[in-house]
C-alpha cells in the first residue's frame, strides 16, 4: 500500500515537472524570436547590439535663402544595405519631423523606413534615445554595422587605381502656369578612362514636383566591401507654402566594379 502512494507521488511530480517544461520552452519562443517585417528576428542573439545616435553629414554648401533636409547616416550592412536618418524641414506646419530608412544600395530600393513626427519639437538625439529599442531591432534584422564618422567623397574621384566621374543629365521643361524652367527627368551616368562608361539611373518627376534643380554634390563608400556607393542626389524643389525653397536629397546606389562599357 504504501510502495503504491509513493509511486502515484512520482508520478505526479513527473507530470509537474513536464507541464513546467512546456510552459517555460513557450514564453522562451516567444521571447526569443519575432516576427517583423515577415522575417524571423532571434533577438536573443543580437538583444545586447544597441545603435548610438548618429551624427549630422553636411552634404552641401549651405546658403541663405533656403531650407535643408538634414543628413545623418547610420551603417551599412556586409550586403550592401545602407541605414541613415532624415531631419526633413518644417513648412510652417509647426511640427518635428524624423525619418529613418534602410536602403538596399544593390537593388536600389527601400527595405524599411520608420516615420516620427511631434507637435512638441524634438531632436535625432531625444526620438533615438526614446525608440532605442524598436530602432535597434529593425537595425539589428538587417546586420547594420555603425559608422560612426563617414566622409563624403566629390563626385569626380579615384579608386583602386582608377579615376571616376559621376554625370547628371537634367530634362527640363518650362511650367506654363508660372512661366519657370522645372526639371521633367533626369538620369545618372559614371564614366572612367579605365573602364568605360555606365547609366545607373533614370527618374521621371511628376507635374506637381516641381523641382527647380538637381545635382550629385558627393557620394558615400561602404567601409564593408563589394566597391558599393551610396550617390546622393540633391534636389531643390519650390516651397509648399511658398519662399523658402527646399533642398533635399535622395540616396542612389551602384558599385565601381561592374556595368561599364568602353567604347
Amino acid at each position: 500500500m504504501r510502495k503504491s502512494i509513493y509511486t502515484i507521488i512520482a508520478f505526479a511530480l513527473l507530470l509537474f515537472t513536464l507541464s513546467c517544461n512546456e510552459d517555460n520552452s513557450g514564453n522562451n519562443s516567444k521571447t526569443g524570436n519575432k516576427v517583423t517585417n515577415n522575417k524571423t528576428v532571434n533577438n536573443k542573439s543580437k538583444a545586447n547590439k544597441m545603435y548610438a545616435a548618429p551624427s549630422e553629414l553636411q552634404y552641401m554648401s549651405k546658403k541663405e535663402g533656403f531650407s535643408y533636409d538634414k543628413f545623418y547616416p547610420v551603417g551599412w550592412s556586409d550586403d550592401g544595405k545602407f541605414a541613415y536618418v532624415v531631419e526633413p524641414v518644417d513648412e510652417n506646419s509647426g511640427l518635428y519631423f524624423f525619418e529613418i530608412h534602410i536602403y538596399d544600395i544593390v537593388n536600389n530600393k527601400e527595405v524599411w523606413t520608420w516615420k516620427y513626427e511631434s507637435e512638441d519639437g524634438g531632436s535625432v538625439q531625444s526620438v533615438w534615445n526614446k525608440n532605442a529599442d524598436l530602432l535597434s531591432e529593425s537595425l539589428n534584422e538587417y546586420n547594420i554595422i555603425q559608422t560612426k564618422k563617414m566622409a563624403l567623397k566629390k563626385s569626380k574621384m579615384s579608386y583602386k587605381g582608377n579615376d571616376y566621374e559621376i554625370l547628371m543629365d537634367t530634362k527640363l521643361e518650362t511650367d506654363q502656369d508660372f512661366g519657370i524652367d522645372i526639371v521633367k527627368g533626369l538620369k545618372l551616368s559614371m564614366k572612367s578612362p579605365q573602364l568605360g562608361a555606365k547609366d545607373f539611373f533614370e527618374q521621371q518627376m511628376d507635374n506637381r514636383d516641381y523641382i527647380l534643380s538637381a545635382y550629385v554634390p558627393g557620394l558615400l563608400m561602404s567601409p564593408k566591401g563589394g566597391d558599393r556607393v551610396a550617390v546622393i542626389c540633391q534636389k531643390e524643389r519650390v516651397g509648399a507654402a511658398g519662399p523658402p525653397n527646399v533642398v533635399f536629397f535622395e540616396i542612389v546606389g551602384t558599385n565601381l566594379s561592374t556595368g561599364f562599357t568602353k567604347n
